[in-house]
């Protein structure tokens, strides 16, 4: 009988029984010894120690980790075993990818087609059409690699034969439909370069090439296009690069263009979103004209949103009143459009009427960042709505969940990646109730990142205990004293940037719980007296908030003491705040310049820090006024400052 069917069946039976049940701590370190065993070869000495660990809930791990050490002498018998044992767990998912790679290198389609499902692999997924090919089953193996072929990234060199095998069953027609199909995703998804590549496979398609490598030639070139969908795909795609230099002069071809080519609604419609945001970042004279002329019957809310901002920046209260009530509804009840309604009705009447009183309590009586500007509009205190629905009687039934079992100790050996996948899995089978318990024992565990994403995911918004949390206390406290910044700021900062996970990693490679780009990180560390950082050490808490502190303390002073600009240059670099600054004529009150902010994420960014700021300073005892009497106002003296500074 095969050594690891012996060891499955061997740890189902009453023998393990004749082992001392050893305490945690003595089992956390039998695991790590067993897989360090695995690690130098030596399987029989992991194998001695697994019945020893038989109530520990990560011996699944190590019968994975057996396995993968020995899968090519694994019998499919074996595999169905422990298959069955494990089911759909992740144990389970990794042991069936281990036996498929293993079927793979032998080249056996079809059982690689038996034990086959579909995963986030993408790689796995071009090797079952393969299989599939191979054992002759054509149709399902075109229907699998044509639901992989449309998508607007490149895939792996593993799809590059099973496409090519597809694409010879198609006839030329087809094969030319296929590549546009990819091409117009591509294009819509902003992915130049494969839309580039794809075209290059299409016959006669060389002025469409042109115009992806040199947008600009679109003045040339639009008049010659054949009308048809390809043409508009491409010349809309160009006119969106060519909108980000000299939006002026792409308007007008634009509007040339469509008359043209008869643009459909909803590409006129992301061209008229995208010509708006370059003039609204530009701060163009004209952009209330230009908004109101492209959008006059007020039907895109996008649009009719800026219209109301940029009558904010010109203190233009009645057509801020005016513009409000052409939001759809859904967006006029929001407490956005609400506060604004209510201050505009405040500075045309020259006090606060009844009415309006009662909607700035309305908002006021709710948490966030309107509802507290509105709160000082009242002079009242802050509400924070803080409700806890926790039955702590759930927490003792959750703990014996074994995926959370497995996860909790996963997450103490520092191997957060698979903690996470098995919480989720966990999470799959919990009621709102249970997943609140989960989150308390998340919290409990120290695994502040996974309360608050628990607390969010099961939607219990008023529980502040669970969604804002105050780890690394200690090392926040020291860094915000030594910076000579609030506490509650840069715990707010924190929680916006990654909810506290220490391996956090954004698209664009910002690292850590203070998510600092590698570059960032190098000049601060210099600036800070320390050696080059390493991956490691963004990653690591301590050393990631000591240059995350360090460098809001930075942009603080930068912009002299105004936690508003330094939060947006925390977010979107200081030379853009700076930009804005110096575009502005006038002093303006801080909550119409944050609104009139032409970064979208970074307006939102600012708005959440600030209200986070208010939730921390509850917490942690702290003064809590959502802002100082020195950010109450902002204009173009603040770019002075930055720049001396």
């Amino acid at each position: 009988m095969n050594r690891l069917l012996l060891l499955v069946l061997l740890l189902t039976t009453s023998a393990v029984q004749a082992f001392a049940e050893p305490s945690l701590d003595e089992s956390r370190r039998l695991y790590r010894e067993a897989l360090n065993e695995i690690s130098r070869g030596r399987l029989i000495n992991a194998e001695k120690l697994a019945p020893k660990l038989n109530n520990y809930p990560l011996l699944p791990y190590l019968e994975l980790e057996l396995i993968k050490a020995q899968i090519n002498g694994v019998s499919p018998q074996t595999i169905d075993v422990y298959l069955q044992q494990y089911g759909d767990t992740i144990v389970g998912q990794r042991i069936r990818i281990s036996w498929l790679n293993k079927l793979l290198r032998s080249r056996d389609w079809a059982q690689f087609v038996h034990y086959y499902q579909r995963n986030s692999s993408v790689a796995t997924n071009c090797h079952y059409a393969y299989a599939l090919r191979q054992i002759g089953d054509h149709d399902k193996a075109d229907k699998a690699i044509a639901e992989l072929w449309l998508t607007p990234s490149s895939l792996p060199k593993e799809c590059d034969i099973p496409i090519k095998q597809w694409m010879a069953r198609l006839n030329a027609t087809e094969t030319e439909d296929q590549y546009w199909l990819r091409t117009e995703l591509a294009l819509r998804k902003g992915q130049t370069d494969m839309a580039r590549y794809l075209l290059g496979k299409i016959a006669n398609s060389e002025a469409y090439v042109d115009l992806l490598q040199r947008p600009e030639r679109l003045y040339q070139l639009g008049s010659k296009l054949p009308v048809n969908e390809h043409s508009r795909e491409v010349a809309v795609h160009a006119l969106k690069q060519l909108a980000r230099g000299d939006f002026e002069r792409t308007n007008t071809l634009w509007h040339q263009l469509d008359r043209r080519l008869n643009f459909s609604a909803a590409q006129n419609y992301a061209l008229r979103d995208s010509m708006a945001r370059q003039i609204i970042a530009s701060d163009a004279d004209y952009t209330r004209d230009w908004v109101t002329a492209n959008d006059p019957n007020y039907e895109d809310p996008y649009l009719t949103e800026w219209r109301i901002r940029l009558a904010l920046k010109d203190l233009d209260w009645p057509e801020v009143q005016r513009t409000i009530q052409f939001l759809p509804a859904e967006l006029r009840e929001k407490a956005d459009w609400r506060y604004w309604w209510a201050r505009a009705d405040i500075e045309l009447k020259g006090e606060l009427s009844v009415s309006t009183q009662l909607i700035l309590q309305q908002i006021a009586a709710e948490r966030g960042y309107y509802s507290f500007l509105a709160a000082d509009i009242l002079n009242e205190e802050y509400q924070l709505a803080a409700v806890r629905t926790l039955d702590p009687a759930l927490i003792t039934e959750i703990e014996q969940h074994e995926a959370i079992n497995r996860a909790r100790e996963l997450y103490l050996l520092g191997e957060n990646f698979t903690a996470s996948l098995e919480w989720n899995y966990g999470m799959r089978s919990l009621n709102k109730p249970e997943q609140v318990a989960a989150a308390q024992l998340a919290l409990n565990w120290g695994w502040s990142h996974q309360s608050i994403m628990t607390a969010i995911r099961a939607g219990e918004w008023n529980d502040l205990t669970l969604r804002f949390p105050t780890p690394y206390k200690s090392t926040f406290k020291t860094i915000a004293k030594r910076e000579n910044i609030e506490l509650k700021w840069i715990y707010a900062i924190a929680r916006q940037e990654s909810a506290f996970a220490p391996s956090a990693n954004s698209p664009v490679g910002a690292r850590g719980i203070m998510q600092l780009m590698p570059g960032t990180a190098r000049l601060v560390a210099r600036q800070m007296g320390m050696a080059q950082p390493r991956t490691e050490d963004l990653v690591t808490p301590e050393k990631n908030i000591a240059m995350g502190g360090f460098y809001l303390g930075q942009l603080l002073e930068q912009f002299g003491g105004n936690r508003i600009l330094a939060t947006a240059a925390y977010n979107a670099g200081p030379t853009r705040v700076e930009r804005v600054l110096l575009r502005q004529t006038e002093e303006l009150p801080a909550d119409i310049w944050i609104e009139n902010l032409p970064y979208g994420e970074t307006r939102e960014y600012i708005k959440n820090v600030l209200a986070f700021s208010v939730i921390y300073a509850e917490k942690l005892k702290l003064d809590r006024p959502l802002l100082a009497s020195h950010e109450r106002k902002i204009s173009a003296a603040n770019a002075v400052t930055a720049q001396k500074n």
